[in-house]
């Protein structure tokens, strides 16, 4: 009788003591520890400068964080010159690692893409797979960009999101700039 009698009162005391903590913290913090809070948007940017590192036939085109984390994008099939950047010629321009190129170079893709702002001439498409769950099949998107203007988007790395040359253009489509903002 004593053991449950002590038992219930120390989880009664422990129970006050996080209470308390809740009340002294402020509403939705523990301690200095935001709860339930929003994710933190982030942005990078690759130009010119990004570091490019080839990779059997694909390219890590990497840069470096605010934070000092390595993430990158990937030039996707040199065999077709569609798209170039830095001067680097390939077929798409990829935003996921399906390949293993950024790993391969120490670097990550990103887990969330909340934006992105690209900068190019010539014809360029997103392009990206979305789940039809009544057929349980994915099928593939394809969005018009255009140059210096900034999207909305949520997409992470099983989209398959990647930017293509437009299947009508004869043009390379030349890249001067890439920013993306996500979460982490």
């Amino acid at each position: 009788m004593k053991k449950t009698v002590i038992i219930a009162s120390l989880a009664v005391l422990a129970s006050a003591a996080v209470v308390a903590t809740f009340a002294l913290a402020g509403a939705g913090k523990f301690g200095d520890v935001q709860v339930n809070a929003d994710p933190v948007e982030y942005s990078v940017t690759f130009d010119a400068k990004s570091g490019i590192k080839e990779d059997f036939g694909k390219y890590a085109i990497c840069t470096t964080t605010a934070a000092g984390n390595r993430v990158g994008v990937v030039g996707f099939n040199t065999d077709f010159e569609f798209l170039s950047f830095g001067e680097v010629p390939f077929m798409e321009l990829q935003l996921h690692d399906a390949t293993c190129a950024l790993i391969n170079a120490g670097a990550y893709d990103f887990g969330h893409i909340t934006g992105f702002q690209v900068t190019f001439t010539g014809k360029l498409k997103l392009r990206y797979e979305v789940l039809n769950e009544e057929e349980e099949t994915f099928e593939e998107v394809e969005q018009d960009v255009e140059s210096g203007v900034k999207y909305d988007v949520s997409l992470t790395p099983d989209d398959y999101p990647a930017f293509a040359r437009d299947e009508y253009s004869d043009d390379v489509v030349t890249i001067t700039s890439l920013t993306i903002w996500y979460t982490c």
